[in-house]
């Protein structure tokens, strides 16, 4: 008996250490061929937290236009914008976390001058224990940067 109940205890503790470990940055293998989708990372774990990335490139649209065009677009999906600083050109923005007693997830959207355009970089991250399907995060990314496009 007691060498059964030491079997389940280390391999609790090994489940346990997989699950909260954070794991390197993986790339969502997907058909989508949009560069938004194809340049979509995360990392993390389900009890570590997650964050997740992309960027893009929006060509013939200038930094000031994609920052105001990135916040009407997240504040008019529901998102609580804390901050935007046009000189920086970076949009801080929160949503509630449900059941997170309080609890919120950053989105953090920055925007640089690219030959031709902008370069837009977002990022979302969720505390340990909250979820978020991979593919809506990658959907939310590609629609703000398609708004951006106009």
């Amino acid at each position: 008996m007691k060498s059964s109940i030491g079997i389940a205890s280390v391999l609790s503790v090994i489940v346990l250490s997989g699950c909260a470990s954070g794991g390197g940055v993986q790339k969502l293998e997907t058909t989508d061929t949009r560069a938004c989708a194809q340049n979509f990372t995360y990392d993390g774990s389900f009890l570590a937290g997650r964050t997740f990335k992309t960027k893009d490139i929006v060509k013939g649209v200038n930094p000031k236009t994609a920052i105001k065009r990135a916040a009407k677009y997240t504040a008019e999906d529901g998102w609580n914008i804390a901050n935007i600083d046009k000189e920086m050109g970076i949009i801080s923005a929160s949503q509630n976390v449900s059941f997170g007693d309080g609890k919120t997830a950053p989105l953090t959207i920055s925007v640089d001058s690219s030959s031709g355009g902008s370069e837009v970089r977002m990022s979302y991250s969720i505390s340990g224990g909250v979820t978020a399907p991979v593919d809506a995060v990658k959907d939310h990314f590609c629609a703000t940067i398609e708004a951006i496009q106009g």
